[in-house]
């Protein structure tokens, strides 16, 4: 089982280079790349006060793209650093410094916060932004679902809605819910997902700067164990890895593959041990 799992992840490996060499790709991550990247306080004020907000950008910079912010949109605040010129008065006792004059002309210093706003793209319209195909939904039916659900160690419940999302584990109650009205197949992809945050992170509260690498670790997760048993979820898998992570996904892959792995050979073992106890029966 271990070569197959190692086997998943080399093909998962080579997935994600492929999908991120193609053109639609390097345009779409040379475009975010020109979005600025929020301090850990400042994404959490947004996520609170946006959850659904992908691309934040201030007024002018929206300006700048061709966009402009929809009448009656309410800003999204956040601080802004407030900073001035260093000045150097003479003093004797001070160290010799390695920076050249205009170096030391061009320092400025931290003295406080003011409060900006900025908007999300869902608050804009105008000129259309690069964009990727969204991740497809599995269709079709698959056996494994049940198995699934026998296994998992979580409790596992449908539901009407989850506000756009899939699935969700909750960190409180240690629960899994999905959607009820997905395919079967994707229903069976989005259990192994959620139970896979269930093994590797539900320690705690989410880290809003670790979002990105916790959701490769469980997407990773999924993708490898429906390899192994014969359930290809690579239409989903690998766009929904890159829209997280973009180019540091093969990276991150490489730097989280032991946790995946373990990931993936604890949720095999689960249902190897369950089917081995209904024939015991």
């Amino acid at each position: 089982m271990n070569e197959k799992v190692k086997a998943a992840m080399e093909r998962l490996e080579q997935g994600l280079e492929t999908l991120l060499d193609t053109e639609e790709w390097r345009k779409f991550l040379q475009f975010q790349a020109t979005f600025h990247r929020y301090s850990f306080a400042n994404t959490l004020l947004i996520s609170i006060q946006q959850p659904n907000a992908t691309w934040v950008a201030g007024y002018n910079r929206w300006k700048a793209l061709g966009r402009f912010v929809k009448k009656g949109e309410h800003g999204i605040e956040i601080f802004a650093p407030l900073l001035k010129k260093k000045t150097n008065k003479a003093d004797p006792t001070r160290e010799e410094s390695d920076e050249t004059p205009q170096e030391e002309e061009n320092k400025r210093i931290l003295y406080g916060y003011r409060v900006v706003y900025v908007f999300d793209v869902s608050q804009t319209d105008g000129k259309p932004l690069p964009s990727v195909e969204s991740p497809k939904i599995l269709t079709g039916e698959s056996h494994l679902y049940t198995k699934l659900q026998q296994a998992c160690p979580f409790p596992v419940d449908e539901v009407g809605s989850l506000g756009g999302a899939n699935g969700k584990f909750n960190l409180f109650t240690h629960q899994i819910e999905i959607v009820h009205a997905l395919p079967v197949a994707h229903k069976a992809k989005t259990l192994i997902h959620e139970w896979a945050h269930g093994l590797l992170h539900s320690n705690g509260p989410v880290d809003a700067m670790r979002k990105p690498l916790i959701e490769l670790e469980a997407e990773s997760t999924a993708f490898v164990v429906g390899q192994v048993l014969g359930l290809d979820t690579s239409e989903y898998s690998f766009g929904y890895i890159t829209g997280w992570s973009g180019k540091e996904a093969v990276n991150a892959l490489k730097a989280c593959g032991t946790r995946i792995q373990q990931a993936a050979n604890s949720i095999l073992m689960a249902l190897e041990e369950t089917q081995d106890l209904r024939k015991a029966i």
